[in-house]
Parts: structure tokens; sequence; C-alpha cells
């Protein structure tokens, strides 16, 4: 009886708004999560189809569409909202009490991570057989994105990977940077500039992407494996994005007055406001369509270098634009603050952790029975693939909960809770409840 009542309340908590939570955050995650499962709606047709056939796919992709194939970029809203949370704990933390509690920090992350992320890997073990599970080990232990891609069991979790070498890393600097306040935010714009050097000199080293239009980066599995490999997952060339958020938090915590008076600034906030729409929506449009930039090796380069970073600074706008006064911090708020966006928001991680598995049985058996009943052309029409990502959304749904509410949730439940910290304009959420430690997971 205890545990069926305890089983309905958990069930009820992926529904139920608490008045304290940040409510633009759960928009940001929610909308991420929703665009990692139409992304992959489109992109798992590779698993089922000859190359050829799918890169024409991708090029034939109509232009009210090819923003689909950029949403690759929700991956970085992820890192940027655990960056900005994660951070914003630990310096909120780290002003109250003069400290960071290393073995409470990174038993909170245990537990909300890592249950359900084992119940997921079992998951795969029995839907895969041993054949595809060879290296769940690293999956496991957090490492499997220092594998090949062809070696992965899970590619898709190689976002938790990055994350949690992140989030091992980050208390340690922060520990150690004992510096004053001014030169503690030098440090870390440092470290964010550092990122886009590592990429740098990773691509003018490697000839695939020092001398080839970007759409040439692309073409191929060869050249897509190995930008992967390369670029894609490695956490000293993702963190750029991560670190954007941690900078964001440090400046909530330590310099609150100077971000109002940015935001009540009204022609410097509308006209950055507009920069960064036209970051993040040409980042998005540009890797959805890759050949606009033509045979430019210099364009190529650039993106390489500045894209995901630069998106990441785009998002954090979002962010603090979320609470600035005006019509402007008013609609965003309202947009992204709507509670329809709650539940898909709590349920996100379940969400990312189970998708893949659930959207490669329904791929299989759409291209199936498309091709049984109509003919192999009628699976490159692109509109169907709207109606497989709904299909996805609702079989995902209800596996998610039962996942949230059977494993997830009881263990985020024993977690100590955390320091409450004041939101960018908001109150101050605790712990499991405001989200203050959220599991960023992305999709891609």
């Amino acid at each position: 009886m205890e545990k069926a009542s305890s089983f309905k309340r958990n069930v009820a908590s992926a529904f139920k708004r608490p008045n304290n939570n940040i409510a633009h955050i759960d928009g940001l995650r929610a909308l991420s999560c929703i665009g990692i499962l139409l992304y992959h709606s489109f992109f798992l047709l590779h698993m089922f189809v000859p190359e050829a056939a799918f890169t024409q796919f991708v090029y034939d992709t109509p232009l009210y569409l090819s923003w689909i194939w950029g949403l690759d970029k929700t991956v970085d809203v992820f890192f940027v909202i655990s960056g900005f949370l994660i951070g914003r704990m630990l310096f909120k933390e780290q002003l109250q009490t003069g400290r960071i509690n290393l073995k409470a920090f990174y038993w909170r992350r245990y537990l909300r991570l890592t249950p359900v992320y084992l119940f997921a890997i079992v998951v795969f073990f029995l839907l895969a057989g041993p054949k595809f599970s060879q290296t769940l080990w690293a999956n496991a232990l957090y490492i499997n994105n220092f594998l090949p891609l062809e070696r992965m069991s899970m590619p898709w979790t190689w976002t938790l990977a990055v994350e949690e070498q992140f989030y091992i890393l980050l208390p340690f600097l922060l520990t150690m940077l004992i510096l004053p306040s001014r030169h503690r935010l030098v440090w870390l714009c440092g470290l964010f500039i550092t990122s886009f050097v590592i990429i740098t000199a990773i691509a003018m080293g490697d000839p695939v992407f020092w001398h080839q239009p970007y759409l040439s980066i692309f073409s191929g599995k060869d050249n897509i494996f190995h930008y992967f490999d390369t670029l894609y997952v490695n956490l000293h060339t993702r963190f750029g994005t991560l670190i954007s958020g941690v900078i964001l938090a440090y400046l909530s915590v330590h310099h609150q007055p100077l971000l109002q008076r940015i935001t009540q600034h009204r022609p410097l906030a509308a006209g950055l406001t507009l920069v960064f729409i036209l970051i993040a929506v040409a980042g998005i449009l540009v890797n959805g369509n890759k050949h606009w930039l033509g045979d430019s090796v210099i364009a190529a380069r650039l993106m390489l270098i500045l894209d995901r970073n630069l998106f990441g600074i785009a998002v954090c706008w979002v962010i603090l634009m979320c609470s600035a006064p005006g019509w402007l911090g008013y609609a965003l708020q309202r947009i992204l603050g709507a509670r329809i966006w709650y539940p898909f928001a709590q349920l996100s991680y379940s969400m990312y952790l189970f998708h893949y598995m659930l959207a490669m049985i329904l791929m299989w058996q759409w291209t199936r029975w498309m091709k049984l009943e109509y003919g192999a052309d009628l699976v490159y029409q692109h509109h169907w693939f709207l109606l497989v990502f709904l299909a996805l959304l609702a079989l995902t749904m209800p596996f998610s909960l039962l996942a949230f509410a059977l494993v997830e949730k009881p263990f985020m439940d024993r977690r100590a809770p955390a320091i409450a910290v004041a939101g960018v304009g908001e109150g101050a959420p605790t712990g499991a409840q405001g989200g203050a430690e959220l599991a960023a997971v992305s999709r891609s």
C-alpha cells in the first residue's frame, strides 16, 4: 500500500509544478528534449536504408523542414543549462559556507544520474543482446565517449559521459581557484576562450577539417565518423557551452546588479537580443543546409571553430532575458514558462535515455511496413517522418514516466537538499524541486 502511494506521488510530481522552480528553464529543457526526438525521428533512417539514399534524403529536405537537421544544437542548450544550474549551486555554496562539500556534491550527482542510467543499460542489453552490448562497461563508468563511434553500445549517451567528466572536474577547479572575485571571472572567461583555441588547434592539424568545404566534411560515412570521434563527443572540444553556463551562473551569484543594468538598458538589450537570435537561427539553419556555405574553406573553418560556442552564448542570453523588464522579458517568460512544458522537463532525462531504443524499433517497423505497402520511394517522403516523431513521442512519454516514477524519482528524493539559490530574477528554488541539480541530457 505504501509503495503504491509512493508511486502515485512520483507520477503526480511529474505534472504538478512547484511554485518555486525556474519556469523558463523548464521550457528550454522541454523544447530541447522534444527537439532531440524530432531530430532522431529523421536521422535514424540512415540505419535502415543505403548510405547514398540517406544522403540524398538529407539533401532533398524541403526548406520548411531543413531546420530539423540543425537540432543537434539542442545538445548545446542542455550543456548551457547544466553549466548554469550546477555552477550556480556551487558558487552559492562557496559564497555561503566558504567551501564546496565535494563528497555531498558527488553523492548527489550519483543519485541523480546513475540509478536510472543503469536501468537503461539493463534494458538496452535485454533488447540489443550481447553482440551490441560489449562496451556497456564504458557507459557504466561514464567513459563511453573515449571509444570510437562504431564501438559504442549506446552511442547517444556520449553526452552523459561529457557532462559527468565536467562535473568531476569543475568542483576541483573551483576549490583550487583561490582568487579575488574579479580574477575568478577573468579565469572563467579565459577557460571559455581556451575552448576556441583547442578546437582551432585540432581542426588546423586535420586535413579533413581544415582543407574542405563544410558540406564535404559531413559527406560520406567515413568523414562523419571522423567528425564524431574527433570533435563531437569529447569533453575538451565540447566544454565551451558548459563553461558559458558556468560564467552566467557566476555573474548571477556575484554580479547580479551588473546583469540587471544590462537587461534594464532597453536599446542595448534589444540590440543584443537581435544579434543572438540571428546567431542561433543561423546556426541551426546552416547546419540543416550545409550546402549554403558553398565551396568556401574559410567559412567551413569558422563554422567549426565558432558555431557551438556562439550558440551557447545565445542560449545564455535567452536565459538572462527571461527576467528582463519590459515586453520582451514578459513574452519569453510567458512562452518558456508555460505549464505545458513542465512534464516534458521533468521527464527529459528518462526520455533521453529511452527514446533512442524505442526510435530504433519504431523506425524498423515503419520503414518495413512502408516498403511493403507502398514501395521504397514513399519511405523518402519527408512529411511521413513527422508522423514517426509523433508516434515516438507518444511511445516515449509513458515509458519514461514509469522509469521516472519507479527509479529516477525515488533516488532523487534520497539526496540531501542542495543549498537554495536565487534564480536570475526568480525566487529561490530548492534541490530536486528547483532543478538546481538538473541532469541536462543531450541528445544527439
